[in-house]
């Protein structure tokens, strides 16, 4: 296995994580522990979630910016969009953090989220 192999695996797995994580709490946990009311529980699991994404989207700009300048992506287009991409889900995450109960913003950081995976995807070809 090679470095780079090792670098597409992590930012493949940080991706899962972060984006699989999101769609994990808007199927499952959240309208769950909104049924039953338990908003510590709640709390507990955006913490969790919230450190680890933490860690998977340093992992992700660490690995990325690897990957575009080893592969000379830098001034692709589709690039540009997918980090313009990634400022606004980090703007609309802060925006979060301020203001936790907002399922508005929550929606946008997931589809965002998924449209930066699109791009990805697109980038591979």
């Amino acid at each position: 296995m090679d470095a780079w192999t090792l670098i597409r695996f992590l930012h493949v797995v940080a991706l899962a994580f972060f984006v699989g994580g999101q769609l994990v709490l808007v199927v499952a946990v959240v309208p769950a522990v909104r049924r039953h009311g338990n908003e510590q529980a709640m709390r507990a699991v955006a913490r969790g979630f919230g450190i680890g994404s933490l860690v998977a989207i340093a992992v992700l700009a660490g690995t990325g910016s690897a990957m575009a300048s080893h592969l000379a992506r830098w001034q692709d287009s589709l690039l540009q969009v997918k980090l313009m991409l990634v400022v606004l889900v980090g703007v609309l995450i802060a925006f979060h953090i301020v203001s936790p109960g907002n399922r508005a913003i929550s929606v946008l950081v997931f589809l965002v989220s998924l449209a930066i995976v699109w791009l990805g995807v697109e980038l591979t070809h």
